[in-house]
């Protein structure tokens, strides 16, 4: 009936949207209304989880009408009613990561529902908070963490696969890394907040849906959906704790070699890029130098290494907390995207 991207899993008959991106399309023809019932997690009924409250945009016909965040635990959303009969695209997509979750509990319309058909392209993005779109409409380094300025259709990703005419699916945790999760002291080692052990499942966060479960208790099905290309941005986490240690170093690359064969092993046709440097490039040589390793060991002749130079901060800014603003992110998208078109040409 409905086209749906991402993490999603359909919990108590409700598609509940869990990542970044995560996307519910469909058409409707001889309408004339929609309307859509939504369902909000726990975090809208506390007053302290007010930074974590689920954001989400509509799009009609590629224009985006509404950009809000939950405040209860259900809403309803009217994407357009009147007297005339239309046929539209709608998009409903998720602009915050997992940290709070909304599902789509029903569709109300006149018309007749189908799914919007498979773009050409599939995609998927595993990162961290720069592919989140943390902090992208932030207007300073001295904002602090909100899904008001989270916005996953502002960052590097969604735009990349926008302008690529691709299917998404972002796979992305804020502050997580492939050896270390962010950390605030260099001695000490964040090894609870990492990608690689939740890469299989469908997402990581506290919040369990109607059925009780965790989306971290359910297996990710990689049959449903098998990009043609991968990107891979991991390290800028990790190097709160590697620092410049040459020791540290090497073994966040032996890490990122295993994790490399764990995304090959899901996804056996894709090409994957592997990026890194936009938040520092101190890392760069040891992803590389992973990225080697892994295809002389492998044999894998279809990973390649796109090595990015830091924002430039003093010319275009920063979001919150030092992350990548708008400018930043959208360059970030631009050189992703012709790294790819000249792959695609080959």
């Amino acid at each position: 009936m409905i086209k749906l991207l991402g993490h999603i899993i359909n919990d108590g008959e409700m598609n509940w949207l869990i990542s970044s991106a995560a996307e519910a399309g469909f058409r409707v023809t001889g309408a004339t209304r929609v309307l859509l019932k939504l369902r909000a997690d726990d975090s809208v009924l506390d007053p302290a989880k007010e930074t974590l409250l689920p954001r989400f945009e509509v799009r009609l016909d590629g224009k985006k009408i509404l950009d809000a965040r939950l405040t209860a635990k259900d809403a309803s959303v009217t994407v357009f009613e009147g007297d005339e009969k239309r046929d539209v695209d709608i998009r409903l997509i998720k602009l915050n990561e997992g940290n709070s979750l909304f599902a789509l509990k029903e569709i109300m319309t006149d018309g007749t529902v189908e799914p919007l058909p498979d773009r050409p392209l599939k995609m998927e993005f595993i990162g961290d908070s720069i592919t989140c779109g943390y902090g992208v409409e932030g207007k300073s380094e001295m904002e602090t963490f909100t899904t008001a300025t989270e916005n996953a259709a502002k960052g590097f990703a969604f735009l990349t696969a926008e302008a690529l005419n691709a299917d998404a699916v972002l796979t992305c945790y804020s502050g997580h890394g492939i050896i270390s999760g962010y950390t605030g002291d260099p001695a000490v080692i964040n090894d609870a907040d990492l990608v690689p052990p939740y890469y299989e499942k469908e997402g990581r966060n506290e919040w369990r849906l109607p059925t009780g479960k965790y989306a971290q208790e359910t297996e990710r099905d990689f049959s449903k959906f098998q990009p043609d290309y991968i990107v891979l941005n991991l390290g800028t986490n990790d190097l709160s704790w590697c620092q410049a240690d040459e020791a540290r170093g090497k073994a966040y690359a032996e890490l990122y070699k295993a994790f490399l064969k764990t995304v090959r092993k899901d996804n056996p046709k894709a090409r994957i890029l592997c990026t890194l440097g936009v938040m520092g490039t101190v890392l760069n040589p040891m992803m590389q130098l992973a990225a080697e390793e892994y295809c002389k060991e492998t044999g894998d002749r279809q990973i390649r290494v796109l090595l990015l130079e830091e924002q430039d901060a003093a010319r275009d800014g920063y979001g919150s907390d030092y992350h990548p603003n708008e400018i930043t992110q959208r360059l970030l998208a631009g050189a992703v995207t012709d790294a790819l078109r000249k792959w695609m040409a080959t």
